[in-house]
């Protein structure tokens, strides 16, 4: 039976934010303001090759509440729909939640009025029972949202089929990018006031690749160098190759080689660059930005700037080791 208009909705659920580094956006409001970090929930949307991830969420409590949440969202390919939809209508909030009691009879009365939709079906996640639908955004001037909890889901939790699933009914909402020149690519590359020996012995060092680079995570264990990640450790090893300085991730018969080339051009000033290994499109973009930045903290820290390099720049890396530990595969 249809409800009368207007809804009775029932308490704020949580509203999202979509950001260039929502690592960086997530500790502002942790740090600063006071919000109660919960998770980080990664998804992928259909932009990511399977087993990787192209939406990152971190998950906040809201300040004197047991129940409400803030979700900040960031895309981490450049084909995912929240980087897309960054692109053409700016950071700040995608959308505000409210829970509603009977989703089917809210829905029921919203479009008897008229009122519509972005899927013509509700997001049901069948193991916890959450259900979840946008209203169009042409209406309120941002997407609402009506979700349905139940016990086994609780607030602050969500699924990754629905925030997939809700993310897809976005796409009607961005506009075809114009068919453009592929852009040259340039690789990462850095010039430091340092010898080249004294650059080289501090690269083949791998207990210094937590000071300057996203591989946090980097440990010695029974001898042997590993990258801890949540799906477990991966054995690295680096190598001084014939005037470069080569790094290898192993995982079974597969590996990952990043190979920097290391140039003297002066007593003291010394010339870095990276080759990438073949990846993804999406993925190289971001690996080579991540890298350049690795790059310049480098060059900072034999210059005596890492005290006040970028702290943005720092925050990039910072969402990078989180993205590291938590990829299943290289």
């Amino acid at each position: 039976m249809a409800i009368p208009l207007p809804l009775e909705l029932g308490s704020l659920d949580h509203y999202t934010l979509i950001v260039e580094d929502a690592a960086a956006v997530a500790r502002f409001h942790a740090e600063c303001l006071g919000f109660e970090p919960l998770r980080v929930i990664r998804v992928n949307a259909g932009t990511a090759p399977e087993g990787e991830h192209d939406m990152l969420n971190h998950v906040l409590r809201v300040p004197g509440s047991a129940s409400r949440v803030m979700v900040v969202t960031e895309g981490l390919t450049d084909a995912s729909i929240f980087r897309r939809f960054l692109r053409q209508h700016g950071p700040g909030v995608h959308h505000v939640a409210y829970e509603v009691a009977d989703l089917d009879a809210a829905l029921v009365a919203l479009r008897a009025a008229g009122v519509r939709t972005t899927s013509e079906s509700v997001l049901n996640d069948p193991l916890t029972g959450l259900r979840q639908i946008f209203i169009a955004r042409e209406h309120g001037g941002y997407f609402i949202e009506l979700i349905e909890r139940t016990a086994r889901a609780a607030s602050g939790n969500f699924t990754h089929d629905n925030m997939a699933g809700l993310a897809r009914t976005m796409l009607s909402y961005l506009k075809s990018a114009p068919a453009e020149a592929p852009a040259r690519e340039t690789s990462p590359e850095v010039v430091i006031a340092a010898s080249r020996d004294a650059v080289v012995a501090f690269l083949l060092d791998l207990r210094n690749l937590p000071r300057w680079t996203g591989h946090r995570g980097v440990r010695r264990i029974d001898g042997a160098f590993v990258e801890v990640r949540a799906a477990g450790d991966v054995p690295l090893d680096v190598r001084d190759d014939d005037g470069a300085v080569v790094f290898r991730w192993t995982l079974g018969e597969r590996s990952l080689a990043v190979r920097f080339d290391v140039r003297a051009e002066g007593d003291a000033v010394t010339r870095v660059g990276v080759t990438l290994p073949p990846l993804d499109p999406s993925r190289r973009a971001r690996t080579a930005a991540v890298i350049q930045t690795e790059l310049d903290l480098l060059a900072a820290i034999f210059e005596g700037r890492e005290a006040t390099f970028d702290p943005a720049r720092r925050a990039l890396l910072d969402a990078y080791h989180l993205e590291v530990h938590q990829r299943p595969g290289l």
